[in-house]
């Protein structure tokens, strides 16, 4: 019986949890194969967390991809662009100081022309590479999210370039009996975020320089999960109701996780904490720690899954989607749909969605007197 063969994999990160899940996957389904990982400069102090990466040898390389989309570009400039990634992928990633090997799969999430410029780099040295999905958080469970212009997949298709989505061929994901449609190529498990598993916990602390006394910011009773609606003016009143909260909780008792993408602090002035360690993951908080005892508040962030998702724990949490004069657009009849699988494989009896705000206040008022 011969040897089997080491394989070179690389996976591309743009997100925090992303990161989360190539070190799992290094750790476990590639643990005797050389793993490489490009991190993106999507996510606030990505190149600090690349250069701990670097540092800490966790990887056996990492590349650092500066492919956040200029949204400042003139239409021109962009169509100039696409041919360049269209036609010469390898001279478009060296200006961006990337060289890449030879891989036998490459492993992603984000769907979008600087993915398909790596693919396209990579296909060109290796026909027979593998092209895998690995999830990001219940998103991944509910369609597929291609960020792909019309304009560019026919660009592609008058170049005769390999059909991109038809290509992928396997799908890793840590729930797949979650899934609400069918995503191209076969459906792999992945071991879950366990806590048990040191090793992976301790790689993972040392990307985001995460220490102890990280959690003593959440040591308030309840915290709410600020979404992106203020800085993406989604029109979504959530000041109102997280004031509301407050007033019924006490300010003391209550702590909002800012979102990443948000700048303006619009609680700090009320009295209300907040956390000042932007650019560790929920994930990763909670995997150091056991937050059982706390109240988990939000109007639609996925974040608050996590619990059921990757740890099984039993935390009280309110999804306060009703709550608002406008409903967040992430609630969608799909959104419910993948609910109601949450709810057949876990069970939801800890997770709570009031009718209206009227009745989320009185919960709260009867919750805190208890």
């Amino acid at each position: 019986m011969g040897e089997i063969k080491e394989k070179k994999i690389l996976i591309l990160v743009n997100t925090y949890f992303q990161i989360m899940t190539a070190v799992k996957l290094k750790n476990t389904k590639y643990v005797n194969d050389k793993v490489d990982i490009i991190i993106s400069d999507h996510s606030v102090d990505s190149e600090k967390i690349y250069n701990r990466i670097i540092e800490s040898k966790i990887f056996n390389k990492a590349y650092y991809f500066k492919s956040k989309e200029d949204k400042s570009k003139r239409n021109i400039k962009k169509l100039y662009e696409n041919f360049c990634f269209l036609l010469f992928p390898d001279k478009s990633l060296k200006k961006n100081s990337i060289v890449l090997d030879n891989y036998d799969e490459f492993i992603f999430y984000n769907i979008n022309k600087f993915t398909v410029l790596l693919y396209d780099s990579l296909y060109k040295k290796n026909k027979n590479l593998k092209l895998i999905r690995f999830e990001e958080g219940y998103i991944s469970y509910l369609h597929l999210n291609s960020g792909l212009s019309k304009e560019y997949n026919s660009m592609r298709k008058l170049l005769c370039k390999a059909n991109f989505l038809n290509n992928i061929t396997l799908n890793y994901l840590y729930n797949p009996d979650l899934l609400i449609y069918e995503p191209a190529g076969k459906i792999e498990k992945i071991d879950n975020l366990d806590r048990s598993d040191k090793k992976t916990i301790n790689e993972i602390n040392k990307i985001f320089d995460y220490n102890s006394n990280i959690n003593k910011i959440y040591n308030k009773k309840y915290i709410f999960f600020e979404e992106s609606f203020f800085c993406d003016k989604k029109g979504v009143d959530d000041f109102k109701l997280i004031l509301d909260i407050a007033e019924i909780v006490g300010k003391e008792n209550l702590l909002v996780k800012l979102h990443p993408r948000n700048k303006i602090n619009r609680f700090e002035k009320y009295g209300i904490a907040t956390n000042k360690t932007i650019g560790i993951p929920w994930e990763l908080i909670q995997m150091n720690d056991d937050f059982s005892d706390k109240v988990l508040l939000t109007i639609s962030s996925g974040s608050v899954l996590a619990s059921k998702l990757y740890f099984n724990d039993n935390i009280k949490t309110f999804l306060l989607f009703n709550c608002t004069d406008k409903i967040s657009d992430m609630v969608t009849n799909k959104y419910f749909e993948y609910l109601k699988k949450l709810e057949n494989k876990f069970g939801l009896n800890d997770f709570i969605i009031p009718k209206n705000e009227k009745e989320f206040l009185m919960r709260l008022e009867r919750g805190r007197n208890e």
